[in-house]
């Protein structure tokens, strides 16, 4: 004897009939269970798992560049070496804007030769951005120091400034060396 199943669709919910006796419960407990392939939005509802579980803390950095790690170190170098010589010669002559002009010009033109590097690279919006404020920074050191000789606190807080700029430059750029997660 041959089994019959009439399947009728009724204000959403499944009909069924069997003839022979069948097991009528077993097949309705298994047609009442979503299918992954009747869901129709399951496509949307991944991305939006994937989304939550991804939140707002994807951020992406730069690689690490070893030409920029060295450079600013260098400018480090450059820049404690000055104020060291304008604390060594205060109240002289050498402490004076005329003695150093020459400083400020080549100092500016290597942050804005590591900033076009840093912009270049793509995801090093952070990096581009502290040097955008020495550059800033430079530039007030420069108006001070052109209208008069510096004193010993205005260059022990230019000194300050400055090693910090430059210690998370170069601190993040250590950080991507070694594979570091950088916030």
């Amino acid at each position: 004897m041959a089994r019959h199943i009439h399947l009728t669709r009724v204000g959403g919910a499944h009909s069924m009939g069997m003839n022979n006796g069948g097991n009528v419960s077993m097949i309705l407990a298994m047609m009442s269970v979503p299918s992954v392939f009747r869901f129709r939005r399951w496509p949307q509802v991944l991305v939006c798992l994937l989304l939550g579980l991804v939140g707002c803390q994807v951020v992406v950095i730069s690689s690490y560049d070893p030409e920029l790690d060295r450079a600013a170190t260098s400018l480090q170098k450059k820049m404690d070496a000055f104020l060291t010589g304008l604390e060594t010669h205060a109240g002289q002559p050498q402490a004076k804007y005329a003695w150093d002009s020459g400083f400020y010009n080549n100092y500016l033109v290597e942050l804005r030769s590591m900033l076009l590097r840093a912009q270049s690279q793509g995801a090093n919006e952070i990096t581009a951005r502290e040097l955008t404020l020495m550059m800033e920074n430079l530039q007030q050191l420069r108006l001070a120091h052109e209208a008069g000789s510096l004193t010993l606190p205005t260059i022990q807080a230019t000194r300050d400034l400055f090693n910090q700029g430059w210690q998370a430059i170069i601190g993040r750029e250590i950080a991507k060396r070694r594979g570091e997660n950088l916030p």
